[in-house]
Formats: structure tokens, C-alpha cells, sequence
């Protein structure tokens, strides 16, 4: 058995060393960035996916600034690609129940995790894109991931630089130029196969691709930022297309409107940015059986009509950069509380509690240090945490994703180091530490299993083609 999971151990480590004895001249391609401005990769990012000021301002201009200026449209188009693959082993392995089957052993090596395909760019004059199709290697399948698509114009007010702007997107947090939000925020990559605590808010990610929205924005003086956005579900009308490959499983009911206010400051070569994030969603309650008239069960009903569930989500957020010629300092924390109003699933007997609140927390540190010939070197350490209401209904026991005590609460750390040894390529090293899950530190399911079983170590190769 030890010898079995040692083997894949080292076959991991083996591609990873292959990957990084490679030549630099193998990554011909180049990020939309850097080819359609003609900027290094280091102007817009830190560390990929974490945005500078200039990466800041490129975004919130609709992606349009070029070398180009002279043409109508960009040609080539600002098209790249990456390839991840992926090593995961799970303290201990997961039931029967939580993931496929081919997933529910303790070590996994994913090749690929993920393809993604890229454009982040100017498409015409004032009209800009970040879209992003994705062929998950875990789930074998093509989807749509996070797209943001944006006209833009700026004026000059009384002296002052005023940007105006639209954006269509599909998932709440991604067009969002902070690296707070779970869009984009860290981790900025995970295990696809490892366990996670079950109590999830709205705005933690729980709408990604399953809604398209359409908002407008307004960005003065380099100083303050704010938004509003109406979402709706991807299902119908021409939101569907941002909802393409996703399987609309969280209905909302009609409008869901977000809405966004930053303050940052920007002093030599320290930023500062703090801000606040609100939505309001309604939705209809999920997937559960039901009889039909003949005495028949109809599996996979879901309600589209009636009463639905409202949450109100409200959030703080902070971040914090230092971005020297070597030293790269960055910081980024979020609190959300949420607020659930459960008007249809309690009349179900879905809940125990006709109100609940759940709250999430967190907060990262990452140093980086770039060398004169070896690349780029560094880490985080983070910390998360979600607490909320007992509800023995909402939250109850079952095999790995259960809780015995009827809490969604969970905490822990992630540690992680970093190298990027090739202008377009990063390797990860990433250690999840559950110190409670679901409710409490040991027998949290309700069936033996402690949080500490779902301490994960992640290694992960991303290289840019």
C-alpha cells in the first residue's frame, strides 16, 4: 500500500522535474498582455493571477491598450493557452459517496487538471474581453469559465480621469480588478478532487457560471471605484451563452443585483485599496424527488416558480501591495456575512431554522523574490475560516461532507511555495490544514472522520504554450 502511494508520489515529482528542465526558448506563445502592449508579463502581474496598478488599469480600460493604437482591431488576436496537471494526496481516502469513483482514492494525479484557452484583449476601439474556455481533465468536459466582456471610454471631467464603462459577465467577483475576491483570489488554484467544507456563501463563489450579469461601472481619479450589476440565471435569454458547458443547477429568482465600491490609494511603489461588495439573490430551492400522478418517482425536480430563498450577502475587503524591483509584498484579507432567509426550503422541511447567517473569513500574506537568473521564488501562508447558525437539518450527518453537530464551522491554514524558473511557467506546492470541518475537529460526518483526514497536499505544474 505504501509502496503503491509512494510510486505516484515520485512519478509526480518526475514530471514536475522533466517540466523544469525545460529550455526557455520552449514557451513561444506569450500571454494577451504582453503581445498586445508589448510590456513584460511583470506590468500586469505580480504573480499570475494577482494584477500590479498597471494590470489595475488595463482591466478597468475594457483591455484595450495596445502598441496598436493605430488600428481598428488587434491582429494577431491576444490569444494564449495554459496547461496544468496536477498531483493531490488526501490524508485519508474519501467515502464512497463524496466524488467519482475513479477520485476517491487518497492520491490522484491529474493529467491534465485543466486546459485553458485565453483571450484578454482589445477586440475593437473602446471594446475589450477576458474570456476563457476550459476542458476540465477531472470531469472530462469543455465549458465556458470566467468571461467579462467590456466597452469602456474615459474622459476628463474638470481635469480629473474618468472611466466609464459596461460589463457582461458570468460569475460575481470576476470582474473585479482586486485579488479579494474568490474569482481571483487565492488559492489562486486548487485541488479539483480534494474535499472541501460544505457551507458555502453566494458570493464565495456559489453563482460562478450558473448566472450572467450586466453592470456598469465608473472608475475616477485613480481613486475610487464603484459598480452595479444585475444578475440573472444563464438559462434563459442571451445570458445563456455565458453559461455554456455548465449545467444550471442554482436557479435565481429574476434579478439578483450586486453592487461594488472600492477606495485605493497609490504612493511610489505601494498600493493600498479598501472596499465593500453587496448582492441580494433569491433562489428557488434545489433538486430533490418527487411523485408524479401514477405514484412514479420524478427524480431531478427543481422548483422555477413559488417561493424562494433569499440571501443578502455584505462584504469587507482589503488589500495591501509592495512591488519592488526584487521584493514583491502583497496582502489580501475579505470578511462576508451572509444572510439567509429560508422562505421556501423551511416550508419544505429542507431546514430547522426559518433564518440562518453564515459568515466566511480570509486573509493571506505572499512574499516573492525575483532573482537575476533563476526565476521567481516565493510563498503565502493563509488562514480561512466560515461559522454560521446551527441548523441540525441545513447541516446534517453523512459520510465525508456531513456534520454531526448541525454546524457549517470550519477553519484551517493553507501553506504554499511557488517558483516560476521559466518566464511562463509556475510550480506550485500547496498544504491544506483543516484544524475543524463542518462543525467540529473529530467524528465531524457523524461517521468517524476527522477534519484533520482532509489535510491536502497539492502539487501543480502550469505552464503557459
Amino acid at each position: 500500500m505504501l509502496r503503491g502511494k509512494y510510486r505516484k508520489i515520485a512519478v509526480a515529482l518526475v514530471i514536475l522535474g522533466l517540466w523544469l528542465t525545460l529550455p526557455v526558448n520552449q514557451a513561444q506563445a506569450v500571454p494577451s498582455f504582453a503581445r498586445q502592449t508589448g510590456l513584460d508579463c511583470s506590468s500586469c502581474h505580480t504573480i499570475f493571477p494577482e494584477l500590479t496598478p498597471v494590470g489595475r488599469n488595463f482591466k478597468m480600460n475594457g483591455y484595450t491598450a495596445s502598441k496598436h493604437s493605430d488600428k481598428p482591431y488587434e491582429w494577431p488576436p491576444p490569444l494564449w493557452a495554459a496547461f496544468l496537471t496536477s498531483f493531490t494526496h488526501i490524508n485519508k481516502s474519501l467515502p464512497n459517496n463524496v466524488l467519482e469513483l475513479d477520485n476517491r482514492a487518497n492520491d490522484n494525479i491529474n493529467f491534465p487538471q485543466e486546459i485553458a484557452v485565453f483571450y484578454a484583449g482589445r477586440i475593437l476601439p473602446y471594446f475589450g474581453a477576458f474570456i476563457q474556455g476550459l476542458y476540465d481533465g477531472v470531469g472530462n468536459k469543455f465549458s465556458l469559465d470566467h468571461t467579462d466582456i467590456r466597452p469602456s471610454v474615459k474622459i476628463t471631467p474638470w481635469g480629473k480621469d474618468l472611466v466609464l464603462g459596461i460589463t457582461v459577465n458570468n460569475a460575481p467577483g470576476v470582474q473585479d480588478v482586486l485579488n479579494t475576491t474568490p474569482a481571483f483570489g487565492f488559492p489562486w488554484a486548487s485541488s479539483d478532487v480534494a474535499l472541501t467544507p460544505s457551507a458555502q456563501t453566494v458570493l464565495d463563489g456559489r453563482l460562478d457560471f450558473q448566472v450572467g450579469g450586466t453592470g456598469v461601472y465608473a472608475y475616477w481619479n485613480n481613486l475610487l471605484y464603484a459598480e452595479l450589476t444585475l444578475y440573472r440565471t444563464s438559462r434563459t435569454g442571451f445570458h445563456q451563452l455565458l453559461g455554456a458547458g455548465t449545467l444550471t443547477d442554482t436557479r435565481v429568482d429574476g434579478l439578483a443585483p450586486y453592487w461594488r465600491v472600492f477606495l485605493q490609494h497609490q504612493w511610489k511603489q505601494h498600493s493600498l485599496a479598501v472596499g465593500t461588495i453587496g448582492m441580494i439573490t433569491r433562489i428557488f430551492p434545489g433538486e430533490r424527488e418527487a411523485i408524479d400522478v401514477n405514484g412514479n418517482p420524478i427524480l431531478n425536480l427543481q422548483y422555477t416558480s413559488g417561493p424562494s430563498d433569499k440571501f443578502t450577502d455584505i462584504a469587507v475587503d482589503a488589500q495591501y501591495q509592495f512591488i519592488g524591483k526584487k521584493h514583491i509584498i502583497t496582502a489580501q484579507t475579505i470578511w462576508i456575512t451572509e444572510f439567509q432567509h429560508w422562505q421556501a426550503s423551511f416550508a419544505l422541511g429542507d431546514t430547522t431554522n426559518r433564518h440562518d447567517r453564515l459568515n466566511t473569513y480570509k486573509l493571506n500574506l505572499n512574499y516573492y523574490y525575483r532573482t537575476s537568473n533563476w526565476g521567481t521564488i516565493g510563498g503565502t501562508g493563509a488562514f480561512f475560516a466560515t461559522w454560521g447558525t446551527k441548523d441540525d437539518t441545513l447541516y446534517a450527518p453523512n459520510p465525508g461532507d456531513g456534520s454531526r453537530t448541525g454546524k457549517p464551522n470550519s477553519n484551517g491554514f493553507i501553506l504554499e511555495a511557488s517558483y516560476l524558473p521559466l518566464k511562463y511557467s509556475k510550480f506550485t506546492l500547496q498544504y491544506t490544514i483543516y484544524n475543524k470541518f463542518n462543525g467540529a475537529t473529530s467524528n465531524y460526518d457523524g461517521f468517524d472522520r476527522k477534519a484533520s483526514n482532509n489535510n491536502t497536499l497539492f502539487l501543480l505544474a502550469w505552464f503557459v504554450i
